[in-house]
């Protein structure tokens, strides 16, 4: 992934890319050359240098780095999740307070037009159901599948319900790495609507797709991908009514992201996607692992999965 940041903060008119750190020398020196910028080897040497940091590395460490960053009054755009635990994300979170310094978490689908669309439109959604299917991948398998993928439509459905969480199942499996990579969650929020959200990175297919029915039985269908919104109206006077497709202007999520960070920095205003943003989505997502079933299987062809993708 953070060769992408790099090429999109290389085109950005109002950003400069300073330099890449990588602890692969050949890959690091690789996309420094590519994107016309220096090979750092080791991040402590950033500060001083820089205004903002994108930190793109494995979940485990980005406290280290990005407390280290905010200590020395450098923005920070983290990936998702935030941190490991809320213990991590709170002290981020109210350092950067202290500090007066930008804290934006990578919950890039936030920043997907379809769904930018889909919080303008969105009445009382009633029910709604995800899908965030991948093929088998060896790329964050220091994580589960909720920590890898699921979050993404945890943090949306914190945003788009706006009531807490009353009641959690969720099954989760086991196939190829030490966590789920594969689940299954049921959400039942306060204000009576419910979730099921399902996610899997051994899918034979590549899908993100988000329903949302409302109480006036009008249904929102959103792919990610597509970004693409369609309204489904139930029938009336026994008549179909024709599906309602949005306008919307197409863009790539991780380009808008990181444009609004670069802004955010520019003007110091807060972020679509702070850190409270990120600290609510951790913590529904550990409340989610703490309730799960693991099972896991006993198959031979699970890790035979993994190694054909790599």
């Amino acid at each position: 992934m953070g060769v992408h940041h790099a090429r999109i903060y290389n085109e950005l008119p109002q950003t400069e890319l300073v330099g890449i750190v990588d602890i692969s020398e050949v890959r690091g020196r690789f996309c420094a050359d590519k994107y016309q910028t220096e090979y750092i080897s080791n991040y402590q040497d950033l500060i001083g240098r820089v205004d903002a940091v994108n930190i793109v590395v494995p979940t485990s460490l980005h406290y280290p780095l990005a407390m280290e960053f905010l200590r020395n009054n450098v923005h920070v755009l983290v990936e998702k999740p935030i941190t490991v635990d809320l213990i991590q994300a709170k002290r981020l979170v109210d350092y950067s307070k202290k500090a007066n310094c930008i804290l934006q978490v990578g919950h890039l689908e936030r920043f997907n037009p379809a769904v930018r669309k889909l919080r303008e439109v969105v009445g009382q959604p009633v029910y709604i159901e995800t899908k965030r299917l991948s093929f088998p991948t060896n790329r964050n398998l220091d994580v589960g599948v909720i920590w890898d993928l699921m979050i993404h439509d945890i943090d949306i459905l914190i945003n788009l319900v706006n009531s807490p969480v009353v009641d959690i199942h969720a099954m989760g499996v086991s196939v190829y790495s030490d966590f789920e990579d594969v689940a299954q969650v049921q959400l039942m929020f306060k204000n009576g609507c419910m979730a099921n959200l399902v996610a899997s990175r051994i899918s034979g297919e590549k899908l993100r797709q988000l329903k949302a029915t409302e109480d006036s039985g009008r249904t929102l269908c959103l792919d990610f991908i597509d970004q693409t919104l369609v309204a489904m109206h139930p029938p009336r006077g026994g008549r179909v009514i024709s599906p309602e497709v949005f306008d919307l202007e197409k863009d790539e999520p991780l380009r808008l992201e990181l444009s609004h960070f670069a802004d955010c920095v520019a003007m110091h205003r807060t972020p679509l996607v702070s850190g409270e943003d990120g600290k609510r989505a951790l913590e529904l997502a550990m409340q989610v692992l703490a309730r799960m079933k693991l099972v896991k299987s006993k198959a031979p062809q699970g890790k035979a999965l993994i190694a054909l993708a790599g």
